[in-house]
């Protein structure tokens, strides 16, 4: 057991304690150190992930909790924000255990592109701190991270030391001390907006380990970095990353000398990490990188993991029917979202209790967009009651329309479907009823003996060449009785059909000529490829009608087109070839992901 054990400092590596015990215990080897700590001295000095913890945890006589020493001196928090729930466990129950051998290869270090620094690194200015607070100086956490070049508490440029990281001496302890020898970051090479985006990744580093472990499930990251990509129109509102958009607004962020120090360069191509970061998490992805998309999508921690994608606000949401007791109340529970074929924007259909369905194209963009009504795709019972009492009570039209916040028209059609007894003229576009009006009945039957004698006059003329004869007559008929003017008018009469036999052989063969010499020519212009179907070589022949309809008539040439028909396996292929030729032609790369786009085929085919 340990008697004694330095107080530790805020965001000190655990590594550091270890050092200040070696320092002042005295001992003058650092293996007697190691088996002060652990109890034997084959333990290694690791400075990011040690393990060991719950045997020096135990020796210190619960002087400290292990969990304490992992998520306030180590540098587990800064890999864990990132690593999903099991992966976590694994690395932390090995940082626990005895031996430690998998942590870097399980939390990704050993295979990512981003190296850890390879010196210490310090700040001048918080050595004076610590000297003059504390009478020493220690190693901090976030100093030491990659990407991590500027100090988040007094942002001057950090300095790097002659102190390596993996020390010669596997098991030595190197002490923090304002005589190590250190330069500092030049940042005088990089511009007024590299340096911020520098100072930012120093503070986003900080946070994440003083922090807690974001990713609750699969993929919670991927989601809501998706998520943020629709708000900023990057991503449809299916989840398909629009990558050009992606790319190109990306390097305009962050400069090629900056994504260079960074270990973080970006390269249109399938497998570069900035495609794969978007894409379902099977791999981990550092720290850094992560960060570095943060920034890009202008989001902060806990922002980014409370908000949803929602393009018409969180519900509920308006009933925007003036007839209803709740109008301009949020009430509206009911919300379905899809895609504007047009502008493949989002468009939302809302319907309320009330019976009241609306619809509007989006995404909002001010407050007053919420009262904003699109289409009216159903008014509802309340609706149409609110309209038969208003009718009944002979309020005027103008007055009903301002109510029910509809058009005039609108306020005439469903009244007359609604069958209501009405003053006003019915709308437009409904057909009166067919039955005679009031008029004089001695006039009427005038005008009918005046219609049947044309008719015995002109015996063979039809009902049109009536109706030129005496215009008068038909219409006043047809305004007054036109139900008696449709039974005693002359019949339309039947055409004679064609006595001439047609020969279907020799159509027959003549149609298949025609279809064979187009499916020399099918698809060899640069338009995209048509699928060799019944439908489409009818249509391209000409004779679609024959081939739907007298298909039993033409055996030759319908047993050509089911020889020449193609399957969809087959058609796919033919599209992919397609697209294989166009890049070609065009001298572009060969990527799968836009053989698939240009293809027009799912990623699953």
């Amino acid at each position: 057991m340990l008697h004694w054990f330095p107080t530790p400092y805020p965001d000190e590596l655990l590594y550091s304690l270890f050092a200040r015990y070696h320092i002042r215990s005295g001992n003058t080897s650092p293996k007697m150190t190691t088996e002060d700590l652990f109890g034997k001295r084959t333990v290694r000095s690791v400075w990011d992930l040690p393990a060991n913890l719950n045997t020096l945890s135990y020796r210190l006589n619960s002087y400290m909790d292990s969990d304490q020493f992992i998520d306030q001196h180590t540098m587990f928090p800064y890999y864990a924000a990132f690593l999903l729930p099991w992966q976590k466990r694994k690395v932390k129950k090995s940082m626990l255990d005895l031996k430690g051998s998998t942590i870097h290869t399980r939390i990704g270090i050993s295979a990512s592109g981003v190296k850890p620094k390879k010196y210490l690194w310090t700040c001048t200015l918080c050595m004076g701190s610590d000297m003059d607070r504390y009478g020493e100086t220690y190693w901090r956490r976030t100093h030491q991270a990659p990407g991590v070049f500027i100090c988040p508490t007094h942002q001057t440029p950090l300095e790097e030391t002659d102190r390596l990281v993996k020390a010669e001496n596997q098991h030595e302890y190197i002490g923090a001390s304002p005589s190590i020898k250190r330069k500092p970051m030049n940042l005088n090479t990089f511009t007024q907006e590299e340096v911020g985006h520098l100072s930012d990744i120093a503070q986003y580093t900080s946070n994440i380990l003083n922090g807690q472990a974001l990713q609750g499930s699969a993929n919670r990251i991927r989601k809501k970095y998706i998520e943020r990509l629709k708000r900023e129109d990057l991503a449809s509102l299916n989840g398909f990353v629009k990558r050009d958009r992606v790319y190109q607004s990306f390097r305009s962020m962050f400069s090629d000398q900056l994504l260079d120090v960074l270990q973080s360069q970006v390269v249109f191509e399938e497998a570069d990490w900035l495609t794969m970061i978007f894409q379902k998490h099977r791999k981990s992805f550092h720290p850094l990188r992560h960060i570095l998309i943060l920034m890009y999508l202008n989001t902060e921690l806990e922002e980014l993991f409370k908000e949803r994608y929602c393009p018409f606000g969180k519900g509920p949401w308006l009933c925007l029917n003036s007839a209803c007791e709740s109008f301009e109340r949020s009430v509206v529970t009911s919300l379905s979202i899809t895609i504007c074929s047009d502008t493949r924007k989002p468009v939302g259909t809302f319907e309320c209790a009330c019976g009241f369905v609306y619809s509007r194209r989006g995404p909002d963009q001010e407050a007053g967009d919420r009262y904003r009504v699109g289409t009216i795709k159903k008014y509802g019972e309340v609706w149409e009651n609110t309209l038969v009492k208003l009718v009944n009570k002979g309020v005027t039209l103008k007055d009903i329309s301002l109510k029910l916040n509809a058009d005039r028209e609108t306020v005439k059609k469903y009244a007359a479907r609604l069958d209501l007894k009405v003053y006003w003229k019915p709308p437009k576009n409904e057909k009166r009823k067919a039955e005679p009006s009031i008029v004089g009945t001695e006039r009427l039957e005038e005008k009918k003996g005046e219609w049947l004698e044309l008719q015995k006059k002109y015996p063979h003329k039809s009902k049109t060449s009536l109706r030129k004869t005496a215009p008068d007559v038909y219409a006043f008929l047809y305004r007054h009785d036109r139900n008696w003017l449709h039974t005693y008018s002359p019949l339309r009469k039947q055409s004679t059909p064609s006595l001439r036999r047609v020969d279907w052989e020799e159509r027959d063969a003549e149609l298949l000529e025609g279809v064979k010499e187009l499916m020399k020519n099918w698809d060899c212009g640069p338009e995209k490829p048509t699928k060799k179907t019944e439908t489409a070589i009818g249509k391209k022949v000409g004779k679609l009608s024959w081939i739907q309809k007298c298909g039993d008539k033409l055996p030759r040439t319908m047993g050509y087109i089911r020889e020449v028909e193609e399957s969809v396996e087959s058609f796919q292929k033919r599209r992919v070839d397609f697209a294989l030729r166009k890049s070609k032609e065009e001298q572009e790369r060969i990527i799968e992901w836009k053989i698939y786009r240009k293809a027009g085929l799912r990623p699953d085919v």
